[in-house]
């Protein structure tokens, strides 16, 4: 009787699991998305997508476009947690004296989510252009960008 009795009330703790605590052990989120519910952009890192070439192929060239004679351009398909780490290659390469990219406002999107950077430079002889946007590689939405403008110095005139 007594085993009877503990059988019946393990299985009803069983039975009475609260739905949230079943969807959280079948599910493949990150726990960045458990803690955050305004996350709009989960973690696809498991997904594939499109190359970086391929997709700038496709791209709207209202949203980005490359300069035309750019010294230097930046395709890459990356995780965003590694934004902070491609822009600052871009501007040593570019030699911006730019502060890195700081993310913590960015709490939509996952840190696994991967998207797209594009960046691009010009320099001529008085004027400098850097330019940057990240896309979403699955929604195909931009979720950053920017440009600056500096007039160059020429140390070798």
């Amino acid at each position: 009787m007594k085993i009877l009795l503990l059988t019946i009330i393990v299985l009803s703790n069983l039975l009475l699991l609260p739905t949230s605590s079943i969807k959280a052990a079948n599910s493949s989120t990150s726990i960045y998305e458990n803690v955050n519910p305004k996350l709009i952009y989960p973690d696809n890192h498991g997904k594939s997508f499109i190359s970086e070439d391929e997709f700038y192929s496709t791209l709207d060239k209202n949203i980005y476009e490359e300069y035309i004679n750019a010294a230097f351009s930046m395709r890459q398909k990356i995780t965003f947690k590694d934004l902070p780490d491609i822009e600052e290659v871009f501007n040593q390469k570019t030699r911006n004296a730019y502060k890195k990219m700081n993310l913590q406002k960015q709490t939509h999107v996952d840190p696994n989510r991967q998207v797209y950077f594009f960046a691009s430079f010009h320099q001529n002889e008085t004027e400098e252009f850097h330019k940057f946007v990240v896309i979403d590689a699955e929604t195909k939405v931009e979720l950053m960008g920017g440009n600056s403008y500096h007039k160059y110095f020429n140390p070798y005139k």
